[in-house]
């Protein structure tokens, strides 16, 4: 989708021919106020302003050097959704549906949503970003001598966003990426992945199956409910980082799922 280079100005611009007696068709300035953004953790923003009905939408890619300051651009004089994106490397804009859509390792993205009403000369906003992501770690340990092809999937989760980040589309799968190999029957297998909000608290799953004596193992959890046991609702943004530790014994998998200062500890069985 082709991006509008961004258009800053400044408060005391006004456009030329306009009449001083009938402003109406006048555009409105909006000073889009970008304080509250940590060029720490967004490091690109876009700006995307919708029709309330979704018919249209136009994009602003905004150079990173503005991030922290305020913006001051022209709009038309008319009610429209604004959204601040930030993070958005890998995502696929897919304009015929109105989509934001993950390629491959979903963004660390930010976003931040309020509907507007510019019908005046000057309309101030304030970006709150708030985190579409959270990291989740899956440490597989115990008795891992014996076997091979250690794979865990994220099951029926969300990875796609309207324009406004609420998420949307197809449930998927995905698979975290494997950062720590065990070397010794010590050591553990570390797989790191990014969950995005969800659509609701409870679809999200996870499984894991893995090759022992030359037989698929696979387990199942509710991971979504899981989590919401607990009070951690994963359609909600601001999430908390999700470390997922199984321990691999005789017959069963301990499960210990840790969320800051909260453990929760669950058996499952596995039918070999």
């Amino acid at each position: 989708m082709k991006r509008t280079a961004i258009i800053l100005l400044t408060a005391a611009m006004v456009t030329a021919g306009c009449i001083k007696e009938d402003r109406s068709q006048c555009p409105c300035h909006l000073h889009v106020d970008l304080s509250r953004i940590d060029a720490a953790y967004v490091d690109k923003l876009d700006l995307v302003l919708s029709d309330p009905d979704g018919t249209r939408a136009q994009w602003y890619d905004v150079d990173d050097r503005y991030i922290g300051d305020t913006l001051v651009m022209k709009v038309d004089k008319s009610d429209f959704d604004f959204c601040a994106w930030g993070n958005l490397r890998e995502s696929i804009v897919d304009q015929r549906t109105g989509a934001i859509l993950t390629a491959g390792e979903p963004d660390t993205l930010w976003s931040s949503y309020q509907r507007v009403s510019a019908k005046c000369e000057d309309r101030y906003i304030t970006v709150v970003p708030q985190r579409r992501y959270v990291p989740v770690t899956i440490i597989v340990r115990g008795m891992i001598n014996n076997i091979s092809e250690v794979t865990p999937t994220l099951t029926r989760i969300s990875q796609s966003f309207d324009y406004n980040g609420n998420p949307m589309g197809k449930l998927v799968a995905s698979y975290p990426k494997m950062t720590v190999k065990p070397k010794t029957p010590e050591d553990y297998y570390q797989f790191e992945s990014v969950l995005l909000t969800q659509q609701n608290a409870t679809d999200a799953g996870l499984e894991l199956s893995y090759s022992e004596d030359g037989l698929i193992r696979k387990a199942s959890y509710p991971l979504g409910k899981m989590l919401l046991e607990e009070g951690e609702d994963i359609s909600l943004a601001d999430g908390h980082p999700i470390l997922l530790n199984l321990m691999l014994g005789r017959g069963n998998i301990f499960l210990t799922i840790e969320i800051e200062e909260w453990k929760q500890h669950d058996v499952i069985d596995i039918t070999y």
